[in-house]
């Protein structure tokens, strides 16, 4: 009889331990979905948010009349930032490329390929308007999230 008592104190531990690792486990998976959803967005924020700073930066740096201009770069849409320095003229294009906002710094005599420019994060899309000196961009991201914004360009 008294064998039968301690065999079934030991299944009732044994049960009692695996109940505690089952629960263990479901908690420690939970908790690294959960972390990576987050990480995943915390980065899209980022480059999101990265990106919007970065163009009102450089268009509040440079808002002066008629430097900031909205064009392309052989056919893709570019906020164009035009510069005169030492009596030259320098164009900073800023656009989407291959997954990536870059940004292209070149004298305005010269043609580069779009692939020349250095990218500043990933984004699926990139577009600008300009109705008077109100400048729209809408900036997709890779998850298909759209941001749009205003910035008052003189």
């Amino acid at each position: 009889m008294k064998k039968d008592l301690h065999s079934a104190d030991t299944l009732f531990v044994l049960l009692l331990f695996a109940l505690f690792m089952i629960t263990a486990l479901f908690i420690t998976v939970s908790g690294a979905i959960a972390y990576r959803n987050s990480a995943v967005q915390m980065e899209e924020r980022f480059n999101r948010q990265t990106c919007i700073n970065y163009i009102t930066a450089k268009v509040r740096a440079n808002n002066d009349a008629d430097k900031i201009t909205v064009g392309e770069l052989e056919g893709i849409n570019a906020l164009c930032i035009i510069d005169n320095i030492g009596g030259i003229n320098y164009i900073t294009y800023i656009y989407q490329y291959e997954g990536s906002v870059r940004e292209l710094f070149c004298n305005a005599e010269i043609s580069l390929p779009p692939s020349s420019g250095t990218s500043l994060t990933e984004a699926k899309a990139i577009s600008f308007e300009k109705d008077g000196s109100l400048l729209e961009i809408t900036l997709t991201d890779n998850e298909d999230n759209t941001t749009l914004f205003y910035i008052n360009a003189v």
